[in-house]
C-alpha cells in the first residue's frame, strides 16, 4: 500500500500548482485523521482508568473483603484487550483504519455504559462487560500505530508523540473528573459509567467521518507517493523477532507496573493518608505528564539516541515506584509525578523504537504481537498485586513489599535496554548477509 508523506513535499515540482494544491488538501486530512486518532486514544485509555479512584467503593458494592476481586475486572480486561491487539495487528493491511476504530470505539462505549446494569450480585457480569469493552479498545494500537507511522514515515516518534497526548489526556482528567462527580455531585459509579459510555459512542459516529484510510489519502498522488514511499523505506530493515521479544519483556516490566500501580493506588492511599478521597489526583499527576512528555521524548527520539531515553526511562520509572511508599506521606505526590513523567517517556519511545525497528509490510503484525504480549503480562499485574497485598495482610508494609517488587522489575528491565539494541543491530547485520 502507497501512502502520503508529508515531509516529502520536496520531491513535487513547486511550479505544479493544481498538484501542489491536491497535496496540501491531502496533508490537512492525515493532520485531521492523527488527531482524531488521538482523541480515541485518550478514550480507550479513559475507560481502563477512570472507575480507579472509586475502587473502594466498587468492592463494598459488591460485598467482597478482598483487593484481588476488584483488580480482577482489569485483569479480565487487559487479557482480551491483548488478544484483540493481536488479531486486528495481524489484520492490519486488510481493514479500513476508519471502520475499525469507529466501531472499535463505539463496542467500547456501549460496554461501559452497561456497566450501570449490574446487580451487586452481578460481579460475574462484570467481567463479562469489562471483556466485551476490552473487544472494542484492543484494537486501537496495531490499526491506529500502522495508520499514523505510514503517514508520518520520517517522523514517527513525533506522530505518536501526538497519540501519546490523546492517551495521557484520557489516562490523566479521566480519574479526576470522575473523583469531581462523586465528590461535587454524589454521583456513585455507575451513573458515571453511563456518562462515560455514552461520550465514546459519540465519538465513535465522529471518528467514522473523520477519518481517512490511507487508500483515500493518496488515490489522487500515486506518483508522488511512490518516489516518497521509495525515499522513506530504502534503509529500512526488520531487526528481527529475537529483538522483538526482548523489547516485549521489557516493556512489559512497565505494563505490569503501570496497571497494578493504577488499581492498588486506591487502596493503597486509603491505608497511607487515613482516606482514598484525592485518589483520582494521585492518578492525575501519574499520566498528566504525558501531555507535554509524550510529543516532546518522541520528537527527541527521532534526533538523538532512542536506546539512553529508552534506558532512562525505564530506570527513572523503577526508581520512582520503589519511592513511593517509602516517603513521607507529604512527599507520594511527587513520586507519583516522577512516574508520571518516566513512565510516558518510556511508553512513546517503545513504540518508536519497534517502528524504526520495522518495516511498513510487517509492521502491523510486529506492534500486534508487541502490544498483546506486553499488554498480555501486563494484564496479570492487578490480580497479582491486590492477591499478594491480600496475602501480605492488606497493611502498608504490604503495600510496601508490592512497590518494590513492581519498581525492581522495571529498574532491572531499564538495564537490559542497550543489550536488547545491540541484538536488534546483530540481527540486521545478519539479515543483510
Amino acid at each position: 500500500m502507497v501512502l502520503f508523506l508529508p515531509d516529502a513535499r520536496g520531491l513535487l515540482d513547486q511550479t505544479d500548482q493544481p498538484q501542489y494544491e491536491a497535496e496540501m488538501t491531502t496533508s490537512r486530512w492525515a493532520l485531521v485523521s492523527l488527531v482524531t486518532t488521538a482523541v480515541i486514544h485518550g478514550l480507550i485509555h479513559a475507560y481502563s482508568v477512570f472507575l480507579s479512584p472509586l475502587n473502594e467503593e466498587i468492592r463494598l458494592f459488591f460485598g467482597s473483603n478482598a483487593i484481588s476481586a476488584v483488580t480482577a475486572f482489569k485483569t479480565s480486561y487487559l487479557m482480551v484487550y491483548a488478544a484483540s491487539n493481536l488479531l486486528f495487528g495481524m489484520l492490519t493491511n486488510r481493514i479500513s483504519a476508519r471502520m475499525t476504530l469507529a466501531a472499535g470505539l463505539l463496542v467500547n462505549g456501549v460496554a461501559v455504559m452497561a456497566f450501570s446494569l449490574v446487580a451487586p450480585t452481578g460481579i460475574r457480569l462484570m467481567h463479562v462487560f469489562w471483556i466485551v469493552a476490552a473487544l472494542g479498545g484492543g484494537v486501537y494500537h496495531p490499526v491506529a500505530n500502522v495508520l499514523i507511522t505510514r503517514l508520518y514515515p520520517h517522523r514517527k516518534g513525533w506522530a505518536l508523540g501526538i497519540t501519546g497526548i490523546g492517551a495521557s489526556i484520557g489516562f490523566a482528567f479521566s480519574p479526576l473528573l470522575t473523583t469531581l462527580l462523586t465528590g461535587v455531585f454524589g454521583l456513585t459509579w455507575q451513573p458515571i459509567a453511563s456518562i462515560f459510555g455514552a461520550v465514546g459512542v459519540a465519538a465513535s459516529v465522529a471518528a467514522f467521518f473523520t477519518i481517512r484510510d490511507p487508500q483515500r489519502l493518496t488515490a489522487k498522488h500515486s506518483q508522488l507517493n511512490a518516489t516518497a514511499a521509495r525515499h522513506a523505506s530504502s534503509n529500512e530493515s526488520f531487526a528481527g523477532w529475537a529483538f522483538v521479544i526482548a523489547i516485549i519483556a521489557i516493556s512489559g516490566t512497565r505494563e505490569l507496573a503501570m496497571w497494578s500501580t493504577q488499581d492498588i493506588s486506591d487502596f493503597f492511599l486509603l491505608r497511607v493518608l487515613g482516606h482514598s478521597g484525592t485518589t483520582g489526583f494521585f492518578l492525575f499527576l501519574l499520566y498528566a505528564p504525558g501531555i507535554f512528555i509524550q510529543p516532546l521524548v518522541g520528537t527527541l527520539s527521532d534526533h538523538i539516541s532512542r536506546t539512553a531515553l529508552f534506558r532512562a526511562a525505564f530506570v527513572t520509572y523503577g526508581a520512582a515506584i520503589i519511592s513511593a511508599p517509602l516517603v513521607p506521606a507529604a512527599l507520594i505526590w511527587f513520586s507519583y509525578l516522577v512516574m508520571g513523567i518516566s513512565q510516558s517517556a518510556a511508553s512513546v519511545t517503545g513504540e518508536a523504537v519497534i517502528a524504526g525497528e520495522t518495516t511498513e509490510a510487517n509492521r502491523g503484525a510486529v506492534f500486534g504481537v508487541f502490544f498483546t504480549a506486553g499488554i498480555g503480562l501486563g494484564s496479570m499485574g492487578p490480580v497479582l498485586s491486590g492477591g499478594l497485598a491480600d496475602l501480605l495482610g492488606g497493611t502498608l508494609s504490604a503495600f510496601r513489599t508490592v512497590f518494590l517488587i513492581l519498581g525492581a522489575g522495571v529498574l532491572l528491565a531499564g538495564i537490559a535496554v542497550p543489550a536488547a539494541m545491540r541484538l536488534a543491530r546483530k540481527q540486521r547485520r545478519f539479515a543483510a548477509q
